[in-house]
């Protein structure tokens, strides 16, 4: 899966909308929040792809630091994102302690709480 430029969420009307009307699942790392697209997006666009966003906060370090973390959250995606590519926006919030994370611990707590996610044992954060 690729992210394309209609993939991506850049507007913050669209970030408070998830917030509002999320589900969520929250891990060691990463923190997945999940909203279905709204009729008249999925409409417009002809088809319901998702919309992904990342937010990465200074409280993860300098700006090579929260670089990094999205490269990563954005390969994650692509490897492990077809599940959720489906009318959705789904936001991805690294944790503080994701900075010191590895890839590999980064993707598997990707795919617990992408798992969490579509099973619907998500907690409200």
């Amino acid at each position: 899966m690729k992210l394309t430029r209609r993939q991506t969420m850049k507007r913050a009307s669209e970030f408070a909308m998830v917030r509002a009307e999320s589900s969520s699942a929250a891990g060691r790392f990463l923190v997945l929040s999940a909203a279905p697209l709204p009729r008249e997006a999925a409409s417009d666009a002809g088809t319901a792809e998702s919309r992904f966003g990342i937010i990465t906060t200074r409280k993860l370090g300098h700006a090579v630091t929260r670089n990094l973390l999205r490269r990563r959250v954005r390969e994650i995606l692509r490897a492990h994102g077809e599940p959720l590519s489906t009318g959705r926006y789904v936001v991805i919030i690294p944790r503080i302690h994701a900075a010191t994370a590895s890839y590999e611990q980064l993707e598997r707590d990707f795919i617990k709480q992408m798992k969490r996610l579509l099973r619907g044992e998500s907690k409200v954060c």
